[in-house]
């Protein structure tokens, strides 16, 4: 077997340093092309700025008008459809495009191919920031790199000229785009890994392909090489690591190709691999027979273990045979699978503490402007001397905080809940004589049912505050249910109505689920508090709809299950 061994060896040797040359060489070209197609596409996104910047008429004008004038948001709508068709335009290369008028209360224009509420927060939190950061910039073709969790991929590429004074155009690129255009160089994950770091050595996008080797990444960054070869300290295996910096943005991109993926097309390798393979089944066919027994079926048993464990199985125990080293594994695995078992029960019992301190905290807050109007309704009865109004206010409110400070019960029942709504109206007719109406009208078995305390009050007490405008006219609000079956499970359809204003239409997909609540509307804190503990009571399978009657008024539906 010398010969073949020492054959095996120098044609290996011979094979990798031809290989490796032409290897390098074809990647090298690639990495190149896409690099520069890259810088291209920066390049391309600078000279539109550019000429947005000191072209455009519309963004000429802006600064000129005074801020919020007819002129102005004519300008802003012009602006607004202009970056609309170019972010069509671009949409392969830029995810946003802004302008930033820092002078005039730092009103923003964006146009983004992605969710718009995302790239207002990231611009809003990050503007003044980077604008600071570019000016700093040796060269104002650079793009600058910036992080922010809130955006998806977290880093991205933005770049602001500015127009005036004040004023800046600007445009983001998403550094999870620009690996999504890498990965289709490299789309098999046999070929290698690759990856885009910032030039200092901090790396910005996880490796395309498999898991990242475990090099440092002064190893993987090759400035002045055309190649490199790093040994993955876990595994062994020996890569070849190109990289190539952008000439406009402070990053680095890198591949690594695994030699083994190198050599696997020699056929002489391949042969000389096969013929030695032979041999060695011959030798040694009988030393693995006896070492199956040792070896071979333990290790099959802890791999068995180890996939019952993953799935959940956490009382799978392995047994111990007579090797030392693989006893003393399965007692380390054992040991790991109870450990294991024990922290998963203690987080379970931790989560439900947690949720139920978050239930109980929810459930005692307390509207402070609810408060403070009842104390003044009572001062102004008092000063004309109208002492029994003075009386049932304070009946009426004593009631009222006594029912929502008892938080030491997690249910009560929905008679409950409407006596308190009745409680809540009656202290509001005090304030409105004659202008209020709240009728009732349920099944008399769903007053039984068990629900988290100020379930409904809240949207009564909503409907009050921002359907009730006119006050000229009878403000009506109507509480009606009904019980069905579906999905062999019974529910209560409540239906809480009103004849007021009803819901702006901005606020209305908040509300549902579709979108944010405005960042300044406080005021219905009481709704989102019984979504959040109606989630956290029934694990999502309430369903609470908001709508407008066709009418006019606000329409709430609560689905509840029957327990």
């Amino acid at each position: 077997m010398l010969p073949l061994i020492t054959f095996l060896v120098v044609s290996n040797w011979y094979a990798k340093n031809v290989v490796r040359e032409k290897i390098s060489e074809t990647y090298r070209n690639t990495l190149d092309i896409f690099v520069r197609q890259t810088d291209r596409n920066l390049q391309e996104i600078n000279n539109y700025l550019y000429k947005m910047a000191t072209l455009d008429t519309d963004v000429g004008l802006l600064m000129s008008s005074p801020y919020g004038s007819d002129n102005y948001v004519l300008t802003k709508v012009r602006i607004q459809n202009e970056i609309n068709r170019d972010i069509g335009f671009y949409n392969h290369l830029i995810d946003t495009i802004f302008l930033f008028n820092e002078s005039k209360k730092s009103d923003l224009i964006i146009s983004t191919s992605g969710p718009y509420g995302i790239s207002q927060q990231v611009l809003q939190k990050n503007i003044s920031d980077i604008i600071k950061s570019e000016n700093k910039l040796i060269s104002r073709n650079q793009w600058l790199i910036w992080k922010d969790s809130i955006l998806p991929g977290e880093h991205f590429a933005i770049k602001t000229v500015p127009v005036t004074e004040g004023l800046y155009v600007g445009a983001i690129i998403k550094m999870s785009d620009i690996r999504e255009q890498l990965s289709i160089q490299w789309d098999d994950g046999a070929i290698g890994e690759s990856g885009i770091y910032k030039n200092n050595g901090k790396s910005l996008i996880e490796p395309l392909a498999g898991s990242p080797p475990q090099m440092t990444l002064e190893q993987l960054l090759v400035k002045d090489e055309p190649y490199r070869t790093v040994t993955d300290k876990t595994s062994g295996q020996n890569y070849m690591v190109m990289s190539r910096s952008s000439e406009h943005a402070d990053i680095t991109f890198n591949i690594g190709i695994p030699e083994s993926n190198i050599l696997k097309g020699l056929p002489y390798f391949q042969k000389a691999t096969y013929f030695l393979a032979f041999g060695v089944i011959l030798i040694f066919a009988m030393y693995l027979f006896f070492i199956r027994q040792i070896v071979i079926k333990p290790l099959q048993q802890l791999i068995a273990g180890m996939k019952k464990i993953s799935l959940g199985m956490l009382d799978m125990r392995l047994k111990t045979n007579e090797t030392v080293e693989l006893v003393i594994l399965a007692k380390t695995f054992n040991n790991m699978a109870e450990q294991i078992k024990t922290l998963k029960i203690g987080m379970y019992e931790e989560q439900l503490r947690a949720q139920k301190i978050e239930l109980m905290q929810l459930q005692a807050q307390i509207n402070p402007h609810f408060y403070m109007n009842s104390l003044n309704i009572i001062y102004n009865f008092a000063v004309l001397k109208d002492y029994e109004p003075v009386k049932q206010m304070s009946l009426h409110l004593a009631d009222y905080f006594r029912f929502i400070m008892r938080v030491n019960r997690d249910l009560i029942s929905l008679e409950e809940e409407l006596k308190h709504v009745a409680n809540y109206i009656e202290i509001q007719k005090l304030r409105f004589p004659s202008k209020l109406v709240c009728e009732f009208d349920l099944p008399p078995e769903s007053k039984e049912l068990m629900l988290p305390a100020l379930s409904v009050q809240p949207f009564i007490e909503n409907a009050v505050i921002h359907g009730f405008v006119n006050r000229k006219q009878t403000f009506r609000i109507k509480v009606a249910g009904s019980i069905f079956a579906a999905h062999e499970k019974k529910y209560l359809l409540l239906t809480i109505e009103d004849n007021g204003t009803g819901f702006p239409e901005g606020i209305l997909p908040g509300l549902n689920g579709a979108g944010p609540l405005p960042q300044a509307d406080t005021s219905r804190l009481g709704v989102q508090n019984v979504i959040q503990r109606m989630n956290l009571r029934y694990c999502g399978e309430v369903k609470i709809s908001f709508s407008n009657a066709t009418k006019g008024g606000a329409v709430v539906e609560l689905l509840l299950p029957l327990q």
